[in-house]
């Protein structure tokens, strides 16, 4: 069994590796420098024939938008005969990106400074040429915000000596040299403002290193200096952000949100800091990917992008190490939790205690893994400035503990009755024929399974970039947003979890399940020849 298990754990490496091999292939390189200048942009244009040639012809399309943003609404209203079923969600730009490329979707709808940053990557990927629709994208805050009109007040400032206008021809050059960030750390006198933020958004905000950066950003800390204000960010999924600040969890979100009537019922929003629009990015017609690169050179430079440039990954190790400290402190205290539950059951088998933790089990069993999370961050933590990953630890905790917690006292329930008359019949009380009868035996059935469980709780753990916890699976989302190329970066990381999830099985079974099996080797009974 356990050479099999050995091959199957190779067999799987290989798989995951096929995997990464085939996405190598869809993956389309670009040539030259990562942005071009705006003049460069728009002769590589001319040159790219769109599949899709006008706006109008989208009616029938699969349109990939971002969750959170307002492309979907902008969508139905402005293509007739479009169906909502036709409109697909991702949670970031690399995502729709990838799906525009490989064919999952047609046409990715976004702001046109994102779209246009897509394309300079992409030589598989133009903008439709016509005009679609001017939008402003402004900051959110919460309803009647105490900041909203003195940060109205700096934005209207800015405008009018040419600021914004300055900063804008900044962060959408080809020059990534001028595209610095200003020194953190001025006089802060009126406090600190917590940011939601997503940095998977660039020109507009995105992560250099640990430095969160882009026009955004520059423009929020400019008027934070100026106010009095210092910052801290919250990194979380684009389609988080506006919930953090409804609930509390922060001040500002920043982000290209589009100015609507419908948010400003909902929040406040600014006075613009961008006046940009809608693009619409499609295929070019009769593209070959990667026809001018061959294999060795593509894997080369996928992994240069995802792992050496701007030391990224230094970014991967530290996004492993926050999955390994939920991982590890979440099955700890599951794992003592589920004990406790099982010892509480023991106490009186259909007890008020035993119904409450069969509820919680059926409770944490039948709901969605991200669904309890969110609700624990958002709405039984919202009013209470707790890092997210302490809450992600105590949501996983109790996750574990219910699955955890079921298998023991099944394990334990399936023990015949025999061996627990057997124990008092030689004089164990109930507490010592429990540990030293029982005990061990259901230890037999239930560490493997145990152990299992536990890896399903590390592969769970990937969805907690959704309360602004930056794991494994978040940086790699800003690595895709960094490179817009989706395949790679996923599956690197795809491979990370794979080969982490085997080596913890393979250390657990070494030091836990392995204790409880039968010795191997000849048994004899004395007097008796076998």
């Amino acid at each position: 069994m356990r050479h099999a298990s050995k091959r199957g754990a190779i067999l799987g490496l290989l798989a995951v590796v096929a995997l990464l091999l085939a996405a190598l292939g869809l993956v389309p390189r670009a040539s030259g420098a990562i942005a071009q200048s705006a003049s460069s942009s728009s002769s590589a244009e001319k040159s790219r024939t769109p599949e899709i040639k006008k706006f109008n012809e989208l009616a029938d399309k699969k349109i990939a938008v971002t969750g959170g943003a307002m492309f979907d609404k902008f969508a139905l209203e402005h293509i007739p005969g479009l169906k909502e079923e036709n409109i697909l969600y991702f949670n970031n730009n690399a995502e729709c990106v990838g799906a525009v490329v490989v064919g999952k979707a047609d046409t990715f709808l976004t702001d046109s400074p994102i779209a246009e940053l897509a394309v300079s990557k992409n030589e598989g990927l133009t903008i439709l040429p016509e005009k679609i629709m001017d939008d402003k994208y402004g900051f959110v805050l919460p309803k009647d915000s105490p900041h909203t009109q003195e940060l109205n007040e700096r934005l209207k400032a800015y405008k009018a000596d040419g600021t914004l206008e300055k900063l804008r021809q900044k962060w959408t050059s080809s020059d990534d040299s001028k595209k610095t960030m200003p020194e953190q750390g001025w006089n802060a006198p009126k406090g600190k403002l917590i940011v939601a933020t997503s940095t998977d958004n660039e020109p507009v905000n995105y992560a250099v290193e640990d430095r969160t950066c882009g026009l955004c950003i520059e423009v929020l800390e400019m008027a934070a200096r100026d106010l009095g204000y210092g910052i801290e960010y919250r990194n979380t999924n684009a389609g988080s952000i506006i919930a953090e600040v409804q609930s509390g969890k922060a001040d500002i979100g920043a982000y290209s949100f589009s100015i609507t009537e419908e948010r400003k019922k909902m929040m406040d929003m600014t006075e613009p800091y961008y006046d940009g629009g809608v693009a619409a990015l499609v295929r070019v017609e009769g593209y070959a990917n990667g026809k001018d690169e061959n294999f060795l050179d593509g894997l080369a430079k996928s992994f240069e992008r995802t792992f050496i440039t701007e030391s990224r990954w230094q970014l991967i190790l530290n996004g492993l190490g926050v999955t390994m400290l939920i991982s590890v402190a979440s099955g700890a205290l599951g794992f003592a939790l589920g004990f406790v539950f099982v010892l509480l059951r023991r106490r009186k088998e259909g007890g008020i205690a035993d119904k409450l933790i069969h509820g919680l089990e059926i409770v944490m069993g039948g709901l969605p893994v991200v669904v309890v999370l969110m609700v624990l961050y958002y709405v039984f933590f919202g009013g209470i400035d707790i890092p997210g990953y302490i809450v992600a630890i105590l949501t996983f905790s109790l996750i574990f503990a219910a699955s955890s917690g079921s298998i023991m006292w099944n394990a334990i329930q399936a023990v015949d009755a025999g061996q627990t008359e057997a124990g008092r019949a030689l004089g164990f009380g109930d507490r010592d024929t429990f540990f030293l009868v029982v005990l061990p035996q259901a230890a037999r059935q239930f560490a493997p399974l145990v152990v299992s469980q536990f890896v399903s709780l590390v592969k769970d753990t990937s969805v907690v970039g959704f309360i602004a916890v930056q794991d494994l699976t978040r940086v790699g989302d800003i690595i895709r947003s960094r490179t817009m190329e989706a395949f790679f970066p996923l599956i690197s990381i795809a491979v990370i979890y794979f080969v982490l999830c085997r080596f913890l099985a393979w250390l657990l079974n070494k030091l836990a399940v392995r204790k409880f099996e039968p010795k191997d080797g000849p048994r004899t009974i004395k007097g008796v020849d076998l």
